[in-house]
């Protein structure tokens, strides 16, 4: 088996860093746009200047949000050349229209950054707004793709042929035939799939694996990821804002900071009202319906639970068991005596062909190596990638729900917050006779906290949870990481990762000074507001 336990966490490393930069994309236009409004309504200077000041530090975003995205995509391809089989197939249609939806971000991003305070505001709102919904737009279809890894939609019940505890996904949209072969091959020569599918010849041979390309975009796994995934990245970006105006008031006692609070706070708590309870709730309904392994690793289901208000929450029965590993265990015991050669034979391959197919293709398969591998039971194949999953379920079911109290952390955050800022009856006199003139500091960054460190977890969740697989059920990262030995290395990782971090640190430290010399910055775009 190939090494991949340098660039996987390589890999993760890139991915967040991308997101901080993406949360900012996502979160700071509402404020923007708040702000903007605010400013339409009241005449309030102090509104104009922080929209811009803001606005310059989305644009420098902006920038190294594309490095960064540019760096992890390549590499994508670079590190894991084997995803090109999902890349030019379910991933082809939503990527290409991501692209689309990028180039529209920066055909509105410059519009707005240059027309701002030379038109009407109520213009510049709108055009931030489509500027926005591409962004949105751009997010969502990144989404579908990474939805397509965790819940492998088209594939219908294929997954379940090998795993009997998984569900189908959809109405079959791929050739069988060629996606088994494909599969028996690497898993009989111990190539990655860059060995095989780098050959010019494998298209001609092979031929179209997927029926229909939109088929990513039909994932209502992708749908409730989309939903819950921008939302979480819009409250990261706008908790950013918020706390860079708090830690201002706190440290200046400026009124314009405490004016920008006033405006996001809502913003804030609107979307924190909505994301746990709607998004989240539809998130784990997915999760429940379509990643038996990685729920049970969520509740560090070793053996099967009965916990009525769980049951309630995930099944509307509270009197339904949540399955643990040891009932996936036995459901793997359904397959018997069958072999992966029997599995072959029911989409007409039998081992002369397959190895007829790996000749065409450049690929010299050892014929007892073939057999051994057609010999393999299904059974320990099942069973063996359920221990491997199982590994992993103390440490993700304790990243749950450390995320799941971080998350009512921000909450009451945000509603003690609103608080603190208005007039509640008792909550308000509550909030501030505990904490004091520093309510609004110390609220911000529990806010922040509520928000920041479930998006991490959350997608540390979401992405080892469907572990050993880098496709869930289907394909494994040793498949698909490059056969190239130095790039596997631990000083190319080490290498990568600094260039990243040195990036992203650089970046930082200029949306700093952009930030807290705002007004220099505006002073150096010129231009007035015309009403």
């Amino acid at each position: 088996m190939v090494n991949v336990d340098s660039l996987l966490p390589l890999s993760a490393f890139g991915v967040y860093c991308h997101a901080v930069f993406i949360s900012i994309t996502l979160g700071f236009p509402p404020a923007i746009m708040a702000l903007l409004f605010k400013y339409m309504k009241t005449k309030d200077e102090e509104y104009f200047r922080t929209a811009k000041t803001m606005t310059w530090v989305l644009s420098l975003n902006f920038a190294l949000g594309a490095i960064t995205g540019t760096l992890v995509e390549f590499g994508l391809v670079q590190a894991w050349p084997g995803t090109i089989i999902a890349i030019a197939s379910f991933a082809f249609v939503p990527l290409a229209l991501e692209l689309l939806a990028f180039a529209n971000e920066i055909a509105f991003l410059v519009l707005f950054i240059v027309t701002l305070g030379k038109i009407r505001t109520s213009r510049s709102i709108a055009i931030l707004a489509v500027y926005w919904i591409f962004a949105v737009l751009s997010g969502v279809l990144i989404t579908a793709v990474n939805s397509w890894l965790v819940a492998p939609w088209g594939t219908g019940e294929v997954p379940s042929a090998l795993y009997p505890f998984m569900p189908d996904f959809g109405e079959n949209s791929v050739d069988v035939q060629k996606l088994v072969a494909i599969k028996i091959i690497a898993l009989a020569s111990g190539l990655p799939l860059q060995a095989i599918i780098q050959n010019p010849e494998v298209a001609e041979k092979v031929g179209v694996i997927l029926e229909d390309p939109y088929v990513a975009l039909y994932n209502p796994y992708a749908a409730a990821s989309a939903f819950h995934n921008i939302s979480a990245a819009v409250l990261v970006g706008l908790s950013i804002a918020l706390l860079a105006f708090s830690v201002g008031w706190q440290k200046k006692k400026e009124e314009r900071f405490l004016k920008a609070v006033r405006v996001v706070s809502p913003l804030v708590l609107v979307v924190f009202l909505i994301q746990p309870t709607v998004f989240g709730h539809l998130m784990g309904e997915s999760v429940v319906g379509y990643n038996p392994t990685k729920f049970a690793m969520m509740e560090g289901a070793h053996q099967t639970l009965y916990s009525p208000l769980l049951s309630f929450v995930a099944y509307g029965d509270p009197n339904r068991p949540i399955p643990g590993f040891d009932e996936l265990k036995k459901r793997c015991e359904e397959h018997g005596g069958k072999r992966l050669d029997d599995l072959a034979l029911s989409v007409g391959l039998d081992r002369d062909a397959i190895i007829g197919i790996a000749g065409s293709l450049g690929v010299n398969l050892d014929r007892s190596r073939t057999e051994e591998v057609l010999d393999t039971k299904l059974r320990d194949l099942c069973l063996s990638d359920l221990s491997r999953a199982e590994e992993k379920t103390e440490i993700l079911h304790y990243a749950y729900y450390t995320k799941i109290f971080f998350g009512i952390l921000g909450f009451l955050s945000a509603i003690a917050l609103f608080a603190a800022l208005r007039t509640v009856p008792v909550l308000s006199k509550v909030v501030k006779g505990i904490l004091g003139e520093r309510a609004v500091f110390l609220l911000s960054v529990g806010i922040m906290l509520g928000s920041t460190v479930p998006s991490a977890l959350g997608w540390y969740v979401r992405e080892v949870g469907r572990k050993p697989w880098t496709v869930y059920g289907l394909l494994y990262p040793d498949e698909l990481v490059s056969v190239f030995e130095p790039a596997r290395s631990g000083g190319f990782a080490l290498f990568m990762a600094l260039v990243i971090a040195s990036v992203v640190f650089s970046g930082l430290l200029a949306m700093y000074i952009v930030a807290t010399r705002g007004r220099k910055s505006e002073e150096l775009s010129g231009g007035d507001e015309n009403d």
